[in-house]
C-alpha cells in the first residue's frame, strides 16, 4: 500500500521506528534509482541510500519537512554528488538508468529500440566522468544548469561547455548508428532477395 507523504510524516512523527519502516518500503527502492544514475555503482547506492535513511531517522526531533520526497531526493543527490567527487578511483560500472517511453508492441521494434537504448547507454557511459554527471543530472534528473552547476561545484558556463560536448558526442555517435543500421538494413535486403 503506497502512503501519501503527509500520512508517511504524521506516523513518522507520531511512532519514529514504525514511520521509518513504512517511509524505508514506499521510498527504498527509487532512491536507490536516484543515486545509481550518479553513482553508477548498486552497492554504494545502497549505501548513500541506507545512510540517508538513517540520518533521516536520527535527526527526526530536529527536522521540519515540508516534502518528504523532495527531502530524501535532495539528500540522496547531495550525499550522492558527495561521494562521487571525492573519489579520484571512481570507474564505470556497467549500467546507468535510461528509460525510453515508447511502448511498441512489435517484437522487431522492441528489439531495435532495445539495442538503441544499449547503444545510446554506453555512449553516456563512456563520457569523461564530468561531462557524463553533468548529462545525467541534467537530462535524467531534470536540474537545470545553475542547480547542476551548484551540486557540482563548477561554474554554469562549465555546464553549458560540459551539456555542449556531450550533445555532440551524442550527435555524432547517433549518425555513425544511424550510417550502420542503414548499411545493414541495405544488406538484409540484398540476402532476402
Amino acid at each position: 500500500m503506497n502512503y501519501t507523504d503527509a500520512e508517511l510524516l504524521e506516523v513518522f512523527n507520531e511512532d519514529g521506528s514504525k514511520g521509518i519502516e513504512l517511509i524505508f518500503k514506499q521510498y527504498y527502492e527509487t532512491m536507490c534509482t536516484t543515486a545509481i544514475r550518479i553513482t553508477k555503482e548498486r552497492s554504494l547506492a545502497e549505501d548513500i541510500v541506507q545512510e540517508v535513511f538513517y540520518e533521516l531517522y536520527k535527526k527526526r526531533e530536529q527536522l521540519k519537512i515540508e516534502s518528504l520526497m523532495g527531502y530524501l531526493k535532495r539528500a540522496v543527490y547531495n550525499r550522492s554528488i558527495n561521494k562521487v567527487k571525492g573519489r579520484k578511483d571512481h570507474v564505470d560500472a556497467d549500467e546507468i538508468a535510461y528509460e525510453l517511453t515508447d511502448n511498441k508492441n512489435n517484437s522487431q521494434d522492441d528489439l531495435e529500440l532495445g539495442e538503441l537504448e544499449t547503444f545510446i547507454n554506453g555512449v553516456i557511459d563512456s563520457l569523461p566522468e564530468k561531462c557524463r554527471l553533468v548529462f545525467v543530472l541534467n537530462r535524467f534528473e531534470q536540474l537545470s544548469y545553475k542547480e547542476v552547476a551548484a551540486k557540482l561545484d563548477i561554474s554554469v558556463k562549465t555546464v553549458e561547455n560540459q551539456m555542449s560536448k556531450a550533445l555532440k558526442i551524442l550527435r555524432k555517435e547517433f549518425e555513425n548508428y544511424k550510417y550502420l543500421e542503414k548499411i545493414l538494413d541495405e544488406d538484409r535486403g540484398i540476402l532476402s532477395e
